[in-house]
């Protein structure tokens, strides 16, 4: 057993304390003035509860990574597991050297002196130079690859539970040596167990990083091959359609060429406008698309794409402007959002079965402080505005669904919004002018 003074084991113990947490904080970058503090009180609740179970040497590795594990999950730190592992392997690396560096200091240096007062402090100074030495190693070797291991292994729990194995056999090993003096006859056999432990936990580690590794490749080559099929899968699917297209292509054109050949021209022209308006649609999404360019703010240019798509897929003729580009409104955006889905479902809902429907659609920017909203559709029955415009009104069976009502209440008492509807020649013409104030 080594032999101290008072003074010198406890500011032994106390610095083999501290050296620990900054190995721990320099590996995980992670200092803070509070967290010192902290780590400060840390150190002491430590030495305190060590002390009082009799048991500093092998009780403070384990105070020590319990005080990280309570830190990260205060924190809720989504690297907990590797946190963890990260401070048993410091705290068995570190007290292990600490371990070796006293003992072989007490037997060259100490033991059968007189003067322990004076050389004993040697104990603390050699801990001191081996802190230094391995934490330039933890920050030009371990640090850098610490966000790897984090990004590919962010909960190794396989590894975790090999790792708190062997850190209990570790603590097990030191709480038997400080008993009977085991630690005097046996420091040589301790150390070399300590050693084993080491390199157990460092070739635990290494094989699983490597095993990981490998079945992550094989994982990206299963799915490169899967996503080759999907693709192959793809473009076979597409030459299909384009066969079939062909084929129908072929079939109308035989049509056509039946009808002409007697004389049947307006068979032929129902026929080829039905083949044309697949044509026809697609030419509406690039209008709606090159209009909506113009439009930065990506909700409402999400939302007016929607109903504008929906609009088109019904097959209801549309109309579709913005004058100028925008990239910002005055106003509420959400308020703004719920004002053009409200009218924009009412517009679709109230020409869907018209025999002859159409919705008008525009944004218009006046200037930097005034733009207009114009929201209109075909009506065929006789609608009274002032009616429609009522609170809770609605045209659906059981008063279902959103009427114009609530577009007013939207806007009453905000000075940013105005809004008018009016009824002309069978069309409901709904404007919005949005203003600052």
């Amino acid at each position: 057993m080594i032999h101290l003074t008072v003074g010198q084991g406890l500011t032994s113990s106390i610095l083999n304390i501290i050296e620990i947490i900054l190995i721990y904080q320099l590996v995980t970058s992670d200092f803070s003035l509070g967290l010192v503090i902290i780590d400060f009180l840390a150190v002491l609740m430590i030495i305190f509860f060590s002390i009082v179970f009799f048991m500093l040497g092998s009780l403070y590795p384990v105070l020590i990574v319990f005080y990280f594990w309570l830190v990260d999950r205060i924190k809720s730190n989504s690297y907990i597991v590797i946190n963890s592992i990260l401070a048993m392997c410091i705290s068995i690396v570190m007290a292990s050297l600490f371990d070796l560096v006293d003992h072989y200091t007490y037997t060259f240096f100490l033991q059968g002196k007189t003067d322990i007062v004076l050389l004993g402090w040697l104990i603390p100074i050699n801990d001191l130079i081996i802190t230094i030495v391995v934490a330039i190693l933890a920050v030009k070797v371990v640090r850098p690859k610490l966000r790897w291991i984090r990004i590919n292994f962010p909960r190794p729990i396989g590894l975790w539970q090999i790792t708190a194995i062997l850190f209990m056999l570790y603590v097990w090993l030191t709480a038997i040596a400080e008993k009977d003096g085991v630690a005097n006859k046996y420091a040589s056999l301790l150390l070399i167990m300590y050693l084993i432990i080491i390199v157990v936990c460092a070739t635990g580690f290494i094989n699983f990083v490597k095993s990981s590794q490998q079945t992550q490749r094989q994982q990206r080559i299963i799915d490169k091959y899967q996503a080759q099929i999907a693709s192959a899968n793809q473009l076979n699917q597409q030459y299909n359609e384009i066969r079939r297209e062909r084929h129908d292509t072929r079939n109308m054109l035989l049509s056509v060429q039946g009808y002409i050949r007697d004389h049947k021209d307006k068979e032929a022209e129902k026929l080829l406008a039905t083949f044309l308006q697949n044509d026809t649609v697609e030419k509406h999404y690039d209008e709606i698309d090159n209009a909506l360019d113009k439009i930065k703010i990506s909700g409402l240019h999400n939302l007016i794409k929607e109903k504008a798509y929906k609009i088109v897929e019904k097959g209801i003729p549309f109309s579709f402007e913005v004058n100028a580009e925008i990239d910002e409104l005055p106003g509420s955006e959400i308020k703004t959002a719920r004002i053009i889905g409200i009218l924009m479902d009412n517009a679709i809902e109230a020409t869907f079965k018209q025999a002859k429907p159409y919705i008008q659609f525009a944004l218009l920017k006046h200037s930097p402080e005034v733009y207009e909203l114009v929201i209109a559709n075909s009506i065929e029955q006789k609608l009274n505005i002032n009616t429609a415009l009522k609170f809770e009104h609605s045209t659906k069976e059981g008063h279902q669904g959103i009427g114009l009502s609530n577009v007013t209440q939207l806007v009453e008492n905000d000075d940013h919004y105005s809004f008018s509807a009016e009824v002309k020649d069978k069309v409901i013409m709904m404007t919005c002018f949005i203003q600052r104030k």
